[in-house]
């Protein structure tokens, strides 16, 4: 009866092994800003404005436009997503914010209340939406130099990679 319940065992973490080995991967997409990403069937791009580095203390401001050019709603998730840029140059990474409201309540709430209201990050993007997510770095951080947006959408487990043009 051992015998049987330690070749089961066996068996068992044999078969979750070989199952971890085969899971699904993320897809990482690249596409130009403004193009048509597929299998999603949005369109993302992003742009820096200076003029908006006052806005929130200690932080610049990317403007991300996101369209849902397909027949299905797509999900965002406050959680799970994650926004980074890269610079020119050096390749460096920079991890952006997407919700500031809750990374740090001082400086969204230094934000004027009108444009905290234009700034939220939704939870989905209906058939044909098109929005505007404004994503936060450093203000240390020489914006002027990202040519990269990537982004992870947790609910379709999809890295994108959007090359964008300043």
């Amino acid at each position: 009866m051992k015998k049987i319940s330690a070749a089961i065992a066996l068996a068992i973490a044999v078969s979750a092994l070989s199952m971890s080995a085969h899971a699904k991967k993320t897809q990482v997409v690249r596409a130009p800003g403004g193009t048509s990403i597929s299998p999603l069937g949005i369109a993302i791009d992003a742009s820096y404005d200076p003029r908006l580095d006052t806005l929130a203390p200690g932080y610049k401001v990317i403007n991300v436009a996101l369209v849902n050019e397909s027949f299905n709603v797509v999900f965002l998730n406050p959680d799970k997503d994650r926004w980074e840029i890269k610079l020119a140059g050096d390749g460096k990474t920079v991890t952006a914010i997407h919700d500031l409201r809750r990374k740090d309540p001082k400086a969204w709430s230094a934000i004027p209340e009108r444009a905290r209201g234009l700034m939220g990050y939704p939870l989905a993007l209906p058939v044909g939406a098109r929005e505007v997510v404004d994503i936060f770095v450093p203000d240390t951080v020489d914006v002027a130099q990202f040519n990269e947006l990537d982004v992870y959408l947790r609910s379709a487990d999809m890295k994108i990679e959007v090359l964008v043009r300043q």
